[in-house]
C-alpha cells in the first residue's frame, strides 16, 4: 500500500467509515429526505433502514454532503440495497466533487426482493467533499426501494462476500484454447471440480459420490434429465475421434450419451448395463470443419430410475482449431501482413461472424476475399472486405438477411501499446463504415475483484479510426473549412478512445476531425478510393507508466495519436491521476466494413444511408510495432472465442497464373521474394509456395520458381 494512502488512513481514522448514521439508527439525522422517504425497521437484517417509494413524477431520495475528504484520492462507497420491483432499482450515486460522477442502478431478476450489496470506487479531484445520493427514480411502477449500511471508505477494499441467499458468487465462463494432441477436449469428465462451470446440468441432474468417485446422476421424471458440455472449438476435416466413459443405469432404464455438431454430425450410444461398464463412441469428421460440437448425457423422461456417468474423455488429435491460443493473452512480437502469399492465414487472423451497431446483418466471412490490385503503380495482393448495402440482391446471407451485411477480421493475438498502421482504400459509399480499431472487453463477474470497482462490470478498450462521419462536437474546425458540421462526409474521421478504466461506455474521447494533407488540403477519401488511391492510417498508442498504486498516479501519462499519411490528425493525453480514456489492456486489432444503423437525423445511421449494392474496403498491408510500455496489461477477455469463422470458411487463396506459375507474390515477375516463400513454406501443406498444386511444398515447387525466373510474359 502506498505511503500516501497509509497516511491518509491514519488521518481519517482506521475505523474508516466516513458516513455517520449510515445505518439510520439515529433516524433521519444528517440526511436530507425528499419525496416519499422514511426511516423504518425494515432495514438489512431487521434493523433500521431507509425506505423510498417513488411515484409518477416524484423521485424519492436521501442526500447528504460528506466533507473532510482528501483531494486526488480513491474512495469506495457501498450500501445494502433491495427493491421489490427490478424496474425500479436502488440508485447509489456520487456527485459534486468526484473526478467522474458515478451512480449504480441495476437489479438482476434473481436479485428482486432480496438484499444485495452495491459498491463502486471513485476519485476525488481537487475537491474535499462529495454529495452522496440514495434514490428511487420517479416511475409509474409500484415499488418499495430500501437502503441500509451506507459506507464511504478511503482506498480500494477487499470485495464483499455473497449474501446468504446467493451461496457463491458466479464465475466467468471458462476459456477454451488451441489444444495440442492428447489434450482433453471434454473437461472435468470425472466431475471433481467443486467450482463447476464445465457442465450445464438440467432438471434432476446432480453430482453424487459413487464407488468410482464422483459421477453425474440423472433422474428420469415427467421431464427428461440431461447434462451437457459444449466443446468450444472446431474439429478438423477427416479426423477420427473416440469418446469413452463409464456408465450404469437402474433396472428398466436406458441412458444415452451422444455428440452432435455442425454438418449433421450425430454420434450416439445407449446404456443398459446395471453395473458400471465402459462406453465408447467413435466417429469421423467429414469433408468440412465441425463447429459447435456438444456432448450430452441423457436419461429420457418417464423411466423408472436413474442413470450415472463418469470418467468421460475425448482427446485432441492436434488438428483442431480454436480462436484463442492462451487463456491469458501473451505479449506478442511485432506483426506485419502484406497478403503477398495470396491467402488469409487462420494462424494469424480471425474472421468475425458477429453483429453490432443496430439494424444490420452483422459481418460475414463470405464477404472476405483476396484480390489483385495496384498501389501507386505497383502490383499488390489486397484483402477485400465487402459490404452489401440496401440494394444488394445477391446470394450472401447472414443473420437472416442479405442487406447491410459487412465483413471484419481481427488479429488472433493481442497487442498493447504500439504503432498500428494500415494501408487501405476505404469503402467509398455512404452508409458503410470503414474502421480500424484495437478492441478488448471484460464483463467482470461477482467472483472477480473488478466487478466491485465500478457501477458497470464491463470494461472496454477501444481506439477507433472510422469513416465517414459528421463533425458534431468540432464545429469550430468545420466552420473554418466552410463545412456543415451535421453533414456526413468522407472528408471527416472519427477518432475515439475508451480507456477501459471505468464501466461500460461512461468515458470516451469522441474525436471528430477533417482529414488533411501535409499541405493542409482537405482530402475526400471516397474520391480517392474510386480513383484507386491508397492511404496510410496509423494509431500510436502509449499506455504510459504509473507508480504501482492500482494505476492511481501516472509518472508518465499515456497518449493516443491518430495519423493520416503521417499527418497528425488528433491526439489524446491521459490524466495524471485517477481515471482517463487512454487504454492499457492488450487488445486484438480489428479491421472492417460494417453498418452503423442507430439513426442520425434523417439517415439510417451515423455513417449515412446505404443506398448502394456493394462497397469494398481494400487493405494492402497491416503492421504493428509494439512499444512495450510498463502500464501494458494482459487480461483475458470474457468470451474471446465468440463468433469467429472456422478455417473452412476462410477465403480461397488466389490462384497462380498458369502463364507464370512461379509468380507467387503476384508482382508479374519471378524472383527472390517468390523463392523465399517456397523456402519458408518447405514441407508444409498450406497454399503458400505450392506452385504445382499437389498439396505440399517441395523440390518440384522450387524447380518451377527457378525455371520461370525473371519477368513474366504476357499471355
Amino acid at each position: 500500500m502506498p505511503i500516501s494512502t497509509l497516511l491518509a488512513m491514519l488521518m481519517a481514522g482506521t475505523s474508516s467509515n466516513l458516513v455517520s448514521n449510515g445505518n439510520f439508527d439515529a433516524g433521519p439525522s444528517e440526511w436530507n429526505l425528499i419525496g416519499n422517504a422514511i426511516i423504518d425497521d425494515n432495514g438489512y437484517e431487521g434493523t433500521s433502514g431507509l425506505t423510498l417509494v417513488p411515484a409518477e413524477g416524484s423521485t424519492a431520495q436521501a442526500t447528504r454532503t460528506i466533507t473532510g475528504l482528501l483531494p486526488r484520492s480513491r474512495y469506495t462507497v457501498s450500501a445494502k440495497v433491495r427493491t421489490d420491483n427490478r424496474l425500479c432499482p436502488p440508485i447509489l450515486g456520487i456527485r459534486n466533487g468526484a473526478q467522474i460522477e458515478k451512480a449504480s442502478g441495476y437489479t438482476a431478476i434473481e436479485e428482486q426482493g432480496r438484499w444485495t450489496e452495491e459498491r463502486f470506487e471513485f476519485f476525488t479531484g481537487d475537491a474535499t467533499s462529495i454529495d452522496l445520493v440514495l434514490q428511487a427514480w420517479q416511475s409509474s411502477e409500484q415499488a418499495i426501494v430500501q437502503f441500509d449500511e451506507i459506507q464511504l471508505e478511503l482506498g480500494r477494499l477487499d470485495p464483499p462476500g455473497p449474501e446468504q441467499w446467493q451461496g457463491t458468487f458466479s464465475k466467468p465462463p471458462r476459456i477454451t484454447i488451441q489444444p495440442s494432441a492428447g489434450d482433453r477436449l471434454i473437461l472435468d469428465g470425472s466431475f471433481d471440480d467443486a467450482a463447476g462451470g464445465f457442465w450445464a446440468p438440467g432438471i434432476e441432474a446432480e453430482v453424487v459420490e459413487t464407488e468410482l468417485g464422483n459421477a453425474m446422476r440423472l433422474l428420469s421424471t415427467a421431464d427428461t434429465s440431461r447434462a451437457r458440455q459444449p466443446i468450444d472449438l472446431a474439429l478438423a476435416p477427416g479426423s477420427s475421434y473416440e469418446v469413452t466413459a463409464m456408465a450404469r443405469v437402474d433396472p428398466g432404464v436406458v441412458g444415452t450419451i451422444y455428440l452432435v455438431g455442425s454438418g449433421d454430425l450425430l454420434c450416439t450410444t445407449s446404456i443398459t448395463s446395471t453395473s458400471w461398464a465402459p462406453v465408447t463412441l467413435q466417429f469421423e469428421t467429414g469433408d468440412d470443419w465441425v463447429i459447435n460440437p456438444k456432448i450430452t448425457l441423457e436419461n429420457w423422461k418417464n423411466q423408472p430410475g436413474s442413470a450415472w456417468f463418469t470418467d468421460i474423455e475425448m482427446l485432441a488429435t492436434g488438428s483442431e482449431w480454436a480462436a484463442t491460443t492462451h487463456a491469458v493473452p501473451q505479449s506478442a512480437d511485432g506483426f506485419v501482413e502484406t497478403f503477398d502469399e495470396g491467402f488469409l492465414d487462420p494462424d494469424r487472423w480471425l474472421i468475425s461472424t458477429k453483429s453490432w451497431g443496430g439494424d444490420n446483418g452483422g459481418v460475414s466471412p463470405l464477404n472476405c476475399s483476396l484480390v489483385r490490385d495496384t498501389d501507386n503503380g505497383e502490383p499488390i495482393i489486397a484483402l477485400k472486405l465487402q459490404a452489401n448495402g440496401d440494394l444488394y440482391d445477391g446470394p450472401i446471407e447472414h443473420e437472416g438477411r442479405r442487406t447491410r451485411v459487412g465483413s471484419a477480421i481481427a488479429t488472433r493475438q493481442y497487442y498493447a501499446s504500439g504503432r498500428y498502421e494500415v494501408r487501405a482504400k476505404i469503402a467509398p459509399d455512404l452508409g458503410v463504415v470503414t474502421a480500424f480499431w484495437p478492441f478488448h472487453y471484460i464483463d467482470y463477474y461477482p467472483s472477480q475483484d473488478g466487478h466491485w470497482h465500478e457501477p458497470n462490470p464491463r470494461r472496454n478498450t477501444e481506439i477507433d479510426w472510422e469513416f465517414p462521419t459528421d463533425l458534431r462536437g468540432n464545429e469550430a474546425e468545420a466552420e473554418a473549412a466552410g463545412i456543415d458540421p451535421d453533414r456526413i462526409a468522407f472528408t471527416n474521421a472519427r477518432t475515439n478512445s475508451w480507456g477501459g478504466q471505468f464501466g461500460g461506455e461512461g468515458g470516451e474521447h469522441k474525436g471528430r476531425h477533417l482529414l488533411r494533407t501535409a499541405e493542409g488540403d482537405v482530402v475526400d477519401l471516397a474520391e480517392d478510393s474510386i480513383a484507386g488511391i491508397y492511404h496510410t492510417y496509423a494509431i500510436e498508442w502509449h499506455s504510459g507508466s504509473d507508480l504501482g498504486d492500482n494505476g492511481d498516479t501516472r509518472d508518465e501519462p499515456g497518449c493516443v495519436r491518430w495519423y493520416f499519411d503521417d499527418v497528425l490528425i488528433d491526439e489524446l493525453y491521459d490524466v495524471e491521476f485517477g481515471q482517463g480514456n487512454v487504454p492499457f489492456r492488450a487488445a486484438r486489432f480489428w479491421l472492417g466494413a460494417w453498418f452503423a444503423a442507430s439513426g442520425y437525423i434523417d439517415e439510417i445511421g451515423w455513417g449515412g444511408s446505404p443506398n448502394f449494392e456493394t462497397s469494398d474496403l481494400l487493405i494492402a498491408s497491416i503492421s504493428i510495432t509494439p512499444f512495450n510500455d510498463s502500464r501494458d496489461a494482459y487480461e483475458p477477455e470474457t468470451v474471446p472465442n465468440l463468433a469467429w469463422a472456422p478455417p473452412g470458411d476462410y477465403p480461397d487463396p488466389l490462384e497462380i497464373d498458369p502463364t507464370c506459375p512461379g509468380d507467387i507474390d503476384g508482382d508479374a515477375r519471378v524472383g527472390i521474394e517468390d523463392l523465399l516463400v517456397v523456402l519458408g513454406a518447405w514441407g508444409g501443406a498450406g497454399p503458400a509456395g505450392d506452385t504445382d498444386g499437389n498439396g505440399t511444398v517441395g523440390v518440384e515447387d522450387l524447380l518451377i520458381v527457378i525455371g520461370a525466373w525473371g519477368t513474366c510474359e504476357e499471355g
